[in-house]
């Protein structure tokens, strides 16, 4: 369990129920992503049944909001942090996982941890994006994107695949917004989840186009 730094102050219980909300949520908006390419004829009463879902999460954790995207028949879930920009997220969050690399305005590895004038430049620089890359040699790697929303006046975490895993940066970033600020423990959010079934998670084809989503480069 990934409860050192960033999120060393909360209750490992916390993290792991919010753990299972959120990748109950993510595997039901994948498994209705495959479901639409079968043309089900009760398919919108499902996305509804999600969408009521996911009201009720952001309900539950005030620090995160989840929204549901449709686009050519896929269905994605966009994660979005409350926080005014991205260089305020990763001060308040990604600046403080552990096995930070380097960061990049415009792409991965622009300016190493190593190469600090360089990298505080970079930093100054980053305005709409910035892409942060770790490693870990107990996790692995682990890439993020921070984005933000001009429309939400907030920051989106792109994520890949590896949300999955508690050990990742996108999952410490998401779980340090979903519970430093409180959440209320009397919604059920995974046994709610549990009744709409659809337990499968993306397989690596799936995983390599969540990647692409934010670097083309990043798997080539």
């Amino acid at each position: 369990m990934a409860n050192a730094g960033l999120l060393g102050s909360i209750e490992t219980k916390s993290i792991t129920e919010f753990r299972k909300d959120l990748l109950s949520i993510l595997r039901i908006a994948n498994g209705l992503s495959d479901y639409h390419s079968e043309s089900s004829n009760d398919l919108n009463d499902y996305y509804k049944k999600l969408k009521s879902l996911v009201g009720s999460f952001n309900k539950k954790y005030k620090g995160l909001q989840l929204e549901l995207a449709r686009k050519s028949g896929e269905l994605t879930v966009n994660i979005f942090l409350d926080d005014k920009g991205v260089k305020d997220a990763f001060a308040n969050s990604a600046s403080q996982i552990i096995g930070l690399q380097s960061i990049g305005s415009n792409s991965f590895g622009a300016a190493s941890v190593s190469e600090r004038d360089k990298f505080t430049a970079e930093l100054e620089n980053s305005k709409d994006n910035l892409y942060i890359a770790y490693y870990n040699p107990s996790a692995g790697a682990s890439n993020i994107c921070l984005r933000y929303n001009k429309k939400a006046k907030n920051v989106q975490l792109v994520y890949d695949a590896d949300i999955e895993q508690d050990s990742s940066a996108d999952f410490q970033i998401a779980a340090y917004y979903a519970l430093s600020r409180g959440y209320s423990k009397k919604i059920d959010i995974y046994g709610e989840a549990a009744a709409l079934g659809f337990a499968s998670w993306p397989d690596h084809d799936s995983r390599v186009e969540y990647q692409r989503k934010f670097d083309p480069h990043l798997t080539e």
